[in-house]
């Protein structure tokens, strides 16, 4: 079992409170969408990971905030070397996992998003994630 790790490409705010300087959880969400590639997929037991999401965005935005991740979902497939649609998810319910500042999961089937691919052929280009932020 490999974990192939993937490469953030880009980072576009879809949603912002209005103010961002509130005290509520509403006020202090932003949603933004994650573009990115990983490597070959060799095998179904391999694990996907996206490292130092947060901090990516973080820098992107340099506000001088932090941002904890509080969730991630599937947003847009990408494709690998034979065009095979692939989507950057997990195995229950379409749901990434959290691991600090990381996401985890595997790349998956698109029109069954629960289904892990058996392999890729190269590199996987264009996965699109929504991922929400706690600002603090």
């Amino acid at each position: 079992m490999a974990t192939i790790n993937g490469t953030i490409r880009g980072i576009n705010l879809v949603n912002k409170a209005f103010s961002g300087s509130g005290t509520t959880t509403r006020d202090k969400t932003e949603v933004y969408l994650v573009t990115c590639d990983f490597g070959a997929y060799t095998g179904s037991s391999d694990d996907a990971t996206l490292p130092a999401v947060g901090a990516a965005i973080t820098a992107r935005v340099r506000d001088g905030r932090t941002r904890t991740l509080a969730w991630a979902g599937p947003a847009m497939c990408g494709a690998d070397a034979n065009n095979q649609a692939v989507n950057f998810c997990g195995t229950s319910v379409a749901a990434l996992t959290i691991s600090t500042d990381d996401l985890t999961g595997e790349l998956c089937t698109v029109n069954t998003v629960s289904t892990e691919v058996t392999a890729t052929s190269g590199t996987t280009v264009g996965i699109g994630i929504m991922v929400a932020v706690f600002v603090t």
